[in-house]
Formats: structure tokens, C-alpha cells, sequence
């Protein structure tokens, strides 16, 4: 049923709404804890861990003021690495950094910047989804919780200190005037650590919160194909049924596993 009443009916239903609005759109139809589902008054229909596992990358802007003559970026400049962090597994790669211009060049005085984005790709902290009311037009409230786990943040201070030593070697500190965020004032000790539980963003890569699992997963929500437990023709086929967020940006792994799950139901379809 959507927002203005209107009542779609198919053999069967395939929810792809986003790592936010499909499990709002599931808890809001009765398919969530149940726990929750009845605090808002809502009737449980299956009463499944939806929204229990929210993932997302905390992110940090290590931003640079450009010298004047160096504004233009010609030629375009940019940069990704992966890397490694001294508690990363044998084949993780679980420290990001990336050259990128997300910052209004009006922020710097000098007319440019150049952001240095750092991130921890594979974080340990489980965060969570949860409805605000039953309203459709209400946003959920997301709690990403992040630095529940320690060693996020120990890693997420790591690459900051390794962004801030390229920050001040050539090539590219040849380009810098002076580093913006978090500024010479702060050392790489407390300070740092402070400033970066203080401004830290999520890189909008949130995956998780309609997990898929095997049948002996308690935390899972659907199976490996994207059909919901416990109900009838129903699958959620986007980036919240990863069972874990992956080391890049969400959007490639989506796409493969959407297009798996869409070659299987063409085939289970065509013998109909």
C-alpha cells in the first residue's frame, strides 16, 4: 500500500527501496521485531531482526587549502588508495584514502581545497534502524553508532595520521598552502582523536539492515536469494540484504547480486 492509499497486487513482490527505506517500508507492513513493531502499535506479521544490523564507513575530511596558482586542478588531480592497518586481517584491506574535491572552494581562503577523504572500509561496529511512527512520510531514526567498536576508531585514526603525512609530502604538499581540517592546531595524540570523534560523517555507503543469512543465521532477515522468512512472495533485492558492507563503494556489489537474484527468478519463471 502506498502513501496516497493506492494498493499494488503482483504474484510476486520485489521491495528495492535502499538500505534506509526498505526495512521502514517492511516494519511499517508488520514484518520486524515485534517488540518494536507493537510499541508503534503496528501488527506483527513476521516478527524478523530487521534493521538490527546497519552498516556504514566512518569518514573523515583531512581537507587542504590550495595555493592560489594550484585552484584550477589542470591538469585534474586525483588519487585512491587501499591500504592496510596494522590490525588488519591477512587479506583485508581496511583503510581508505581518496583525492577528491567534496568541499565548497569557498571554504578555503584561498579560494581551493582538496579533501583528502580517509575511511575505515571494514568497520566492526553494528548500528541500527529503527521507526519514528508509523507515518510513511516520518524519516526512521538511523543510528549508526559508530566507534562502538574501539578499533574503528583506533583505524580511523590511523589513516588520518598516514592522509596527514601526505598531506605535508611533495608532490603534493607542493599544491597546499596550509591544511584546513583539522588544522595545524591539532597534533596527532588526544587532539586528533578528539577531533575526530567529533567530526566524523558516515561515507553514505550503509548497508546490512535486512541481512541475508542461512537458516541458522538468528540475525538474518532473508535467504541468499532475497526472499523474506515467513513470507509468502516477498523478496528485498538492494544493498540491505549484504550480510556485511563491503571494502568499496556499495553500488558494484549491489548490482551483482541483484542481477544474480533477477537470473534466477527469470529461470524459475520460465518453467512456469
Amino acid at each position: 500500500k502506498l502513501v496516497d492509499g493506492e494498493v499494488l497486487s503482483a504474484r510476486e513482490v520485489i521491495l528495492a527501496a535502499g538500505t534506509f527505506d526498505s526495512p521502514a517500508i517492511l516494519m511499517r507492513s508488520g514484518i520486524g521485531p515485534s517488540r518494536h513493531l507493537s510499541e508503534l502499535g503496528i501488527a506483527t506479521i513476521a516478527d524478523l531482526p530487521v534493521g538490527n544490523r546497519l552498516q556504514d564507513q566512518p569518514f573523515f575530511y583531512n581537507v587542504y587549502a590550495l595555493k592560489r596558482e594550484a585552484n584550477a586542478m589542470k591538469p585534474a588531480a586525483g588519487a585512491i588508495v587501499w591500504t592496510r592497518s596494522q590490525h588488519a586481517g591477512p587479506d583485508d584491506l581496511d583503510l581508505h584514502i581518496s583525492g577528491t574535491h567534496l568541499i565548497d572552494p569557498k571554504a578555503s581562503p584561498t579560494g581551493g581545497a582538496i579533501v583528502l577523504a580517509c575511511a575505515v572500509t571494514l568497520p566492526k561496529s553494528i548500528g541500527q534502524l529503527r521507526l519514528s511512527s508509523g507515518d510513511p512520510r516520518v524519516a526512521p531514526n538511523i543510528h549508526y553508532n559508530f566507534f562502538d567498536d574501539q578499533n574503528d576508531l583506533d583505524r580511523l585514526v590511523e589513516v588520518v595520521r598516514l592522509s596527514r603525512k601526505i598531506g605535508q609530502t611533495a608532490p603534493f604538499s607542493d599544491l597546499i598552502d596550509h591544511e584546513i581540517a583539522p588544522g595545524i592546531a591539532v597534533d596527532d595524540g588526544e587532539a586528533l582523536r578528539t577531533n575526530i570523534v567529533t567530526n566524523a560523517a558516515a561515507y553514505l555507503h550503509p548497508t546490512s539492515t535486512v541481512p541475508m543469512g542461512a537458516d541458522s543465521d538468528p540475525t538474518a532477515v532473508v535467504d541468499a536469494w532475497g526472499k523474506v522468512r515467513g513470507v509468502e512472495a516477498l523478496r528485498v533485492v538492494d544493498a540491505s540484504i549484504l550480510p556485511e558492507i563491503p571494502s568499496v563503494a556499495t553500488n558494484l556489489t549491489t548490482i551483482m547480486v541483484a542481477e544474480r537474484i533477477a537470473a534466477k527468478l527469470t529461470h524459475e519463471h520460465s518453467l512456469l
